[in-house]
């Protein structure tokens, strides 16, 4: 700021600048660049009544070199009482727990009313840091107590919180161990009952188709005797083997029997094969009625056949 005899003529601003020897002067000097200096450590009172001493640092610039220049005599003493002034305003309205944890807040409120005040004068205030708090023996000790104790508290919160983890964890396991357990064997039932289903729907086609082969076969058989009888010498063929079957059921008769019915004229042929159909309807078996006895069998009356009484004979 250059003064002509003792009043403010002019600015001279960065460069070269000529001033009269004895009729002009340089009153002041103001740097443009962003300067810092530190606040000096002050005792406030927090909003729970504990005594604090903070002390930080002010970052400011000049803007304006003539407000700064005449606008206020000594403006790094101004804005050192006046950050000292906000500071102890903005802890009163924190407790001692938020004056740890919302610092950056209490930086900010700081600096906005440095700013706020210091515009009049041509000088911006850009930040407010501080740089430590500190409180007495017995605040200290009584944090720390309270730091100690918050973080067993967590320790234990945490342990219970794991062992809570872990049985919940083991619960889901064994839930979903008999959750598969029960799946897997009901999965075993429903494939034996298929298996078990299958295979008797197979074995039942297979008897179906056995027994339609034989059905067919025995019709085939039954239609080629038809034909066989029906053809010359059928007749006979039919007789000889009425006979020879006739003869065998005797045979197993005598075996079995203590009375054995023959017929009395073998080489009557009609004779043998009435004989021989009706022993073959009666299935080689006597009739116990009319004085038979269980006990004994073959002691009765000779089963009745094709033929006269005198037909037959008997003998033990």
């Amino acid at each position: 700021m250059i003064e002509r005899f003792g009043r403010y003529n002019r600015t001279a601003h960065a460069g070269l600048a000529l001033c009269i020897p004895l009729v002009e002067s340089i009153a002041y000097r103001r740097s443009l660049k962003e300067t810092t200096f530190a606040i000096k450590p002050q005792t406030a009172i927090t909003k729970d009544n504990v005594h604090v001493q903070l002390d930080g640092a002010v970052y400011t610039k000049v803007e304006d070199a003539y407000k700064a220049s005449y606008g206020i005599d000594d403006p790094t003493t101004a804005i050192n009482v006046l950050a000292q002034s906000a500071m102890r305003k903005e802890v009163g309205n924190l407790e001692l727990d938020q004056l740890f944890l919302e610092r950056e807040k209490l930086n900010a409120g700081i600096a906005l009313a440095l700013d706020e005040a210091a515009k009049p004068w041509g000088i911006r205030v850009f930040r407010y840091e501080i740089a430590d708090i500190h409180v007495d023996r017995g605040t200290r000790e009584a944090m720390e107590k309270q730091s100690n104790a918050e973080r067993l508290r967590r320790a234990e919160v945490l342990e219970s919180e794991g062992y809570r983890q872990r049985l919940i964890n083991q619960s889901e396991g064994d839930r979903q161990s008999a959750i598969n357990s029960a799946q897997g064997e009901a999965e075993a039932i429903r494939l034996k009952a298929t298996a078990q289903a299958e295979s008797i729907r197979l074995i039942a086609e297979a008897e179906a188709v056995s027994t339609r082969i034989h059905a067919e076969a025995t019709a085939a058989g039954l239609v080629a005797v038809s034909g066989a009888l029906e053809g010359p010498g059928g007749r006979d063929a039919m007789v000889q083997r009425l006979a020879e079957k006739y003869v065998g059921e005797l045979a197993e008769m005598a075996k079995h029997a203590n009375l054995v019915v023959v017929p009395d004229k073998p080489n009557d042929i009609n004779g043998v094969l009435a004989t021989a159909m009706a022993v073959g309807q009666m299935g080689g078996q006597l009739d116990l009625s009319a004085g038979g006895r269980p006990d004994r069998p073959g002691v009765g009356k000779p089963p009745t056949a094709a033929g006269t009484p005198s037909d037959w004979a008997t003998s033990r």
